[in-house]
């Protein structure tokens, strides 16, 4: 066994798999921590707006 062969056959596998699996979690409903930072900030954003008015 060539360790070598191994690890570029990982590297092909992970190509393959990375898509397919951002597809998953997109179509899931997962969504990145950075992307729902970004949505609390924005909702005490407008909560802040309507106690205003």
């Amino acid at each position: 066994m060539n360790p070598f062969a191994m690890m570029k056959d990982a590297k092909n596998m992970e190509k393959m798999l990375k898509p397919a699996l951002e597809k998953f979690m997109n179509e899931a409903g997962f969504v990145k921590k950075i992307e729902l930072e970004k949505l609390e900030k924005r909702v005490a954003e407008l909560e802040d707006k309507i106690k205003n008015v």
